[in-house]
């Protein structure tokens, strides 16, 4: 599916925890050299993850969410008054019920909000996010639309190295691995209407494969993260080639036009198919994952505030959003960057 953008980005925000682990730390927590004869610098060696960044224990998804938010207003000059929507799009919520937008409008005093919801679509969240508030921006009933997330992937990995504690079985690890590469972050983000059809957000690409449902799951919040690798990253591959040459076709962006292209990360591996898959420069994809590790749907929001933030971004460059998620499911964006300064 294809669909013609109908806004800007005004401002972006983060939020990056206080506390570090490092993925020697990880190997060590669950003795994998007596295990599975890996020493403990297995991970970092195979990932290119460092380190990730985790929450204290009193710290809610809607914290850092909100911390985030504040962070993209001041960026977009934007009062909390002024925003219309709030989506929230993290895997992790703080409750069931109410939605976690609800918690984050009465944390930034946002009053005139009038749409609030959760979108969850795993790491793709964020994207799903922008899709619909697009679509919103684009019938007029939004202004000012606030998109927000506050990923706690690191609780799945506690959940993990328990499994691995209780087991020696190597193909049990095989599964369970990809659940040791999540970290903590919180992103967030403001659109409004274009104010040159020439700049923002030009196109969305998207498509899903609901065939491979069961590579990577999560049952329930006792349960570990459940992957077979080999498999999702393959067919995710497959899927992201497939909409990045029908944007190329819809945007007329050949690969050597994009400045920047910013995926969703979960392994310096996968970093490197996205050059190859794409034709792009490993040099104009910013790393995230080595120092943060999976940060799920904040890691576009992230990647994103953190070029702006080092002034690398710059009016009229051509960004390029590429996003994944288990189910599998791709979206895509391109985007000539006209945010304020």
């Amino acid at each position: 599916m294809y669909t013609v953008g109908h806004s800007r980005i005004l401002g972006i925000g983060t939020f990056t925890p206080a506390n570090s682990v490092s993925s020697r730390e990880i190997m060590e927590a669950f003795d994998s050299r007596n295990r599975f004869n890996l020493d403990p610098d297995w991970l970092e060696r195979t990932t290119g993850i460092k380190t990730r960044r985790t929450c204290d224990s009193h710290i809610l998804p809607s914290d850092m969410a909100t911390h985030a938010a504040r962070e993209a207003l001041d960026h977009a000059e934007c009062r909390p008054e002024q925003i219309d929507a709030i989506i929230y799009a993290g895997v992790m919520r703080d409750r069931v019920e109410p939605s976690t937008a609800h918690r984050v409008q009465q944390k930034l005093a946002a009053k005139n909000a009038a749409l609030l919801m959760d979108i969850a679509n795993a790491c793709l969240g964020f994207m799903s996010a922008i899709h619909v508030m697009d679509s919103f921006i684009a019938t007029g009933q939004v202004r000012h639309g606030l998109i927000i997330t506050g990923e706690q992937g690191f609780y799945y990995t506690k959940v993990n190295i328990e499994h691995l504690r209780q087991t020696n079985d190597r193909a049990r690890f095989n599964r369970l691995v990809a659940g040791l590469t999540l970290g903590d972050a919180g992103g967030a983000m403001l659109l409004g209407p274009k104010i040159d059809p020439k700049s923002g957000i030009m196109g969305i690409g998207t498509a899903s494969a609901g065939e491979y449902f069961d590579l990577c799951t999560i049952e329930n919040e006792q349960s570990p993260i459940l992957a077979d690798m080999s498999p999702l990253f393959a067919q995710t591959e497959k899927l992201v080639r497939d909409v990045y040459f029908m944007m190329q076709g819809q945007l007329g962006w050949s690969s050597d036009e994009i400045d920047l292209y910013i995926p969703h990360q979960v392994g310096l591996r996968a970093n490197k198919a996205h050059a190859r898959t794409c034709g792009i420069d490993l040099a104009r994809i910013p790393n995230t994952i080595s120092s943060m590790g999976n940060i799920a749907s904040a890691t576009i929001p992230y990647a994103l505030a953190k070029i702006h933030q080092r002034r690398e971004s710059k009016y009229g460059q051509k960004l390029y959003l590429s996003g994944t998620g288990s189910g599998i499911s791709v979206a895509q964006a391109g985007v000539i960057w006209d945010a304020s300064s």
